[in-house]
């Protein structure tokens, strides 16, 4: 019975996160008026890939979260600067290499690799930029308490100038969703429903340093995750 009453509050709350997530993505690619903050997709043509990499060890709490986030990523910067329905900001002249030709380049190298250039560089991809993230901390529920479910990630992103190797953009991201963990089963429907709702929320965040975006939605959650230690 106590793993039934679990189980519906995290449906419940579940579907509110759901709805937050959507919300948050509305108010981050809707109506807003603010330059990204790194618009070096926004000027002249580009071929752009999104290169994931995973430097932190929990293989099991991390799975395939850093392929899901860059497939994410590339959507996103696709609809919101080269498709924007606002003439200002977007960039038509930008192509993004396919995350399936990403993905077997990092298959074949067991995704050991020394620099995001390399991959960039690469004659398979031969990308102008790379926009690459390191995830250096990921989980959905509290270590101490299987019970409690919330969603942690810092990642450090970089955009880098394939020719010349410099770094164009330099980030550290810490994200934190929702603001307090929630009830949870400790079994893996915990995963299997949150998980898909996290991961979009990073890609919105790593996406949003390259488009316009709603500063003050932005703001908030940066508030939220500076208050919690990593």
């Amino acid at each position: 019975m106590k793993h039934a009453i679990c189980l519906f509050s995290l449906s419940a709350l579940m579907l509110a996160g759901c709805q937050s997530v959507l919300f948050t993505g509305m108010l981050i690619f809707q109506g807003n008026d603010q330059p990204p903050k790194y618009d070096i997709l926004l000027k002249g043509e580009k071929r752009v890939a999104v290169v994931p990499r995973a430097v932190y060890s929990n293989a099991y709490e991390l799975q395939n979260a850093p392929q899901g986030i860059a497939q994410q990523v590339n959507g996103l910067l696709d609809e919101y600067v080269r498709n924007n329905v606002r003439a200002n900001h977007r960039n038509k002249k930008l192509q993004l290499v396919e995350q399936s030709k990403v993905e077997a380049w990092l298959d074949n190298c067991n995704n050991d690799f020394d620099s995001f250039t390399e991959v960039g560089r690469d004659k398979s991809i031969k990308a102008d930029i790379v926009i690459g993230f390191d995830i250096t901390k990921f989980q959905i529920r509290d270590p101490q308490n299987p019970y409690l479910v919330q969603g942690k990630c810092q990642v450090q992103v970089q955009a880098i100038d394939c020719a010349t190797g410099k770094i164009e953009a330099s980030e550290t991201l810490m994200i934190v969703y929702p603001n307090a963990p929630m009830p949870g089963t400790g079994g893996s429907s915990d995963e299997s429903q949150f998980r898909p709702f996290f991961t979009q929320l990073i890609a919105e965040r790593i996406a949003a340093l390259f488009h316009y975006y709603d500063p003050n939605k932005i703001q908030r959650m940066d508030n939220d995750s500076h208050n919690l230690n990593y």
